[in-house]
């Protein structure tokens, strides 16, 4: 299942996840073994810092104009740095010395070579070409690389300039199992014959004759990245690769000791080849030929370092079948700055598929109202899948013959009476494997324009396959060029009606290769002035109300308790000197609250009533610059304050037709947000085109739109 993206392979490309090599290693009774590494000689090439957006897409060298001038003026110890600069700092090549050695590798040797490779080191001692990893003796990285069970299950990261080496270690149980097993009420002797089988495991005396007593294994990736980039690019190596890799190796081990078996045999065969003094190389190709756990973690290292998918199927007991990738992004939902990595070729879009109706983003949720659009030829994906023979073969290829890019999966599963769900699991299945995406469907009445983002250095090769595909057609930059003139509906550019279906298909085409992408509409609720006054009027007709309510109960409280008697006595004579200055004290309050309630209605008095107009976008009222009130834009209708749902209402209240008063408060929520594309509204309303348009053309003067992708 590795394939070559059509749209993507650009970004893929320049996607480089800085693998130099996998290891595995293991702790076994008679202690650390360093047992495989992929490939057999790693590159030491210095990691490159990934392209960026801006001036680092140009990748030719700058040729000096006069190069007898340059190494004329150059000096020395300059030329040193720039040879030190290209090939690392440390001598990565794939024959070095042992550690410590200050001398070359002739000098060192006592004795002359007898095997290839193999030579005698100052202590007598037989020393194999893989008795070492780039300069590092794997007898210390074995024993570092295998660290203690406070790191079982956990991330551990050794940087050793300039590499970065990072696990996910497996150490067995303390109950002498490598995972927990379900446990059940049993009889006193069960319980017994349990406790022993696991001391028996954990001290190797098993009866399946394991002497090895293995505890721990630790497969290692060695990423050789740029300072600034190696944060971010291990997390995703490590989340998606290294902890599912060593996960999936650890439940092959505890149900039938793979891990261990497969050790076993590789380390027996290094030890004959080191006996015979055989090649390096002709030992890696027995050990890939016989050992599938080998094997695995050369399918890993060849895939993801090119950014591709592994999929591995290890010989267990039952066999188990993984596949392992870091996620390639199918779209840019931002235009990259000039800091940012360069990913060519993506398309960019503010439309996701993967957004549930929470509005949080979640890998497992499809949205039915998006459409599926095949990364390549749609014969050669059917190729494809037909080769892999498994249980979803049969609906993958049903899946594809039915689902077209001018379809959502809901039109597509009510047209031909099929499951929804299942539908939609198929598609996501298609999408995880790279054979597809997600789009909104493709409408000829929908606008789109040339991608900011297209790699306009692959257009050569891309005329090319163009032409092959459409050989009637416009050339692929005149095609271009004509969606880079003011944008128009799609199907003006269509001779006829009868070219119309081409039309789709190189549409198709263009956005699949990421040279063309849709251009939307989006709205956000625009308040007038004409409304805010509207509703300030009425929130201090309002206040006015309730402030001559308030001061006349203040001066009914001011004379009488609750149950509605008086206070005080009538004769101030028989008052107390307290119930006098209570009195007191409530009188002024009562003429306090009486003085503002009259205060502020004869300013309220002095206000003009509104007057709803027919367009309020055009009230020019100099009272708006005299009560300093200006347009406000509401930018998420979920997120409003009190004011802002009453400019709501107060738009709702005008109008007059039930069927616009209900579009309107449906709509506001939804799409007026500046996120949801208005093309979206007749596919999840389940409205016709041609009405959801009329009825937001009703909307227009109070909602502020913007097409962008």
């Amino acid at each position: 299942m590795r394939q070559q993206l059509t749209n993507m392979a650009n970004a893929k490309d320049n996607i480089n996840p800085g693998l130099s090599a996998i290891a595995l290693v293991i702790r076994a009774r008679e202690g650390p073994r360093f047992v495989f590494h992929y490939p057999p000689h790693p590159s030491g090439k210095s990691a490159v810092r990934e392209a960026r957006f801006g001036t680092e897409l140009d990748t030719e060298p700058i040729e000096p104009e006069n190069e007898d001038c340059y190494y004329e003026d150059s000096d020395p110890e300059d030329s040193h740095v720039f040879i030190g600069q290209t090939f690392g700092k440390l001598n990565l090549s794939a024959e070095t010395t042992a550690k410590g050695d200050t001398t070359s590798k002739k000098s060192n040797h006592v004795e002359v070579q007898e095997g290839p490779g193999h030579y005698m080191n100052k202590k007598g001692e037989d020393v194999a070409p893989w008795d070492h990893l780039w300069e590092f003796p794997t007898a210390d990285l074995e024993s570092i690389l295998t660290p203690s069970r406070a790191f079982h299950k956990k991330k551990f990261a050794l940087s050793l300039d300039p590499m970065n080496f990072i696990t996910y270690p497996i150490h067995i149980r303390e109950d002498g199992f490598w995972k927990k097993r379900k446990t059940k009420k049993s009889k006193k002797s069960k319980k017994e014959d349990g406790e022993a089988e696991a001391r028996s495991k954990a001290n190797g005396t098993s009866d399946d004759g394991d002497e090895g007593a293995m505890t721990m294994f630790n497969v290692v990736f060695m990423l050789n990245l740029p300072k600034e980039e190696a944060d971010s690019r291990i997390m995703e190596i490590y989340d998606h690769v290294i902890k599912k890799f060593n996960k999936a190796l650890n439940h092959a081990q505890a149900s039938s000791n793979y891990v261990w078996k497969e050790s076993e045999m590789i380390l027996a065969m290094k030890d004959k080849a080191r006996e015979e003094r055989r090649p390096m190389s002709w030992l890696w190709s027995n050990i890939l030929l016989k050992s599938t756990l080998a094997g695995a973690i050369r399918d890993v290292f060849d895939a993801i370092s090119q950014s591709n998918i592994a999929t591995l199927s290890l010989a267990t007991t039952p066999p188990l079948d993984l596949s392992l990738q870091i996620p390639v992004p199918c779209f840019l939902t931002s235009f990259p700055s000039s800091s940012d990595r360069a990913m060519l070729g993506l398309p960019l879009t503010s439309t996701n598929a993967f957004i549930d109706e929470e509005g949080n983003e979640d890998p497992t949720f499809l949205n039915k109202h998006f459409a599926l659009l095949l990364l390549n030829n749609e014969e050669k994906i059917i190729a494809e899948i037909q080769s892999d023979n498994s249980d979803l073969t049969a609906p993958l290829l049903e899946c594809i013959r039915i689902c077209k890019p001018t379809l959502s999966f809901l039109q597509v599963a009510q047209a031909h009476s099929v499951e929804l769900s299942s539908l939609l699991v198929l598609a996501q299945h298609l999408i995880y494997w790279r054979r597809a995406i997600a789009i909104p469907p493709i409408h000829a009445r929908d606008y789109y324009i040339v991608s900011p983002n297209c790699d306009s250095r692959q257009l050569p090769t891309a005329s090319v396959a163009w032409k092959k595909a459409f050989p009637l057609a416009p050339s692929l930059p005149a095609y271009l060029a004509a969606l880079s003139a003011a944008p128009r509906p799609y199907k003006s550019f269509s001779p006829s009606k009868n070219h119309r279906p081409t039309y789709v298909e190189m549409l198709a085409w263009a956005m699949r290769g990421g040279w063309v992408i849709p251009m939307y509409t989006y709205a956000w609720i625009i308040v007038w002035p004409e409304i805010i006054y509207e509703v300030t009027y009425q929130l201090k007709a309002n206040a006015v109300e309730k402030a001559k309510k308030k001061a006349s109960s203040s001066e009914h409280a001011s004379s009488t308790d609750e149950s509605g008697t008086d206070k005080f006595p009538v004769d101030p004579k028989d008052m107390t000197t307290e119930q006098a200055a209570e009195k007191a004290r409530l009188e002024r309050l009562a003429r306090k609250a009486s003085e503002e309630a009259a205060e502020f209605a004869s300013e309220f008095a002095e206000l003009p009533k509104p007057v709803a107009t027919v367009n309020p976008s055009i009230n020019n009222n100099p009272l708006w610059s005299q009560l300093k009130i200006a347009p406000l834009v509401i930018k998420d209708p979920h997120k409003v304050s009190h004011e802002e749902s009453l400019y709501i209402a107060a738009y709702a209240k005008r109008f007059t037709d039930p069927k616009l008063k209900n579009c309107w408060s449906k709509f506001c929520g939804k799409y007026f947000n500046g996120s949801e594309a208005l093309e979206m509204i007749a596919l999840q309303e389940g409205m016709k085109r041609k009405e959801t348009w009329s009825i937001l053309l009703n909307f227009q003067e109070i909602i502020l739109v913007t097409k962008h992708w």
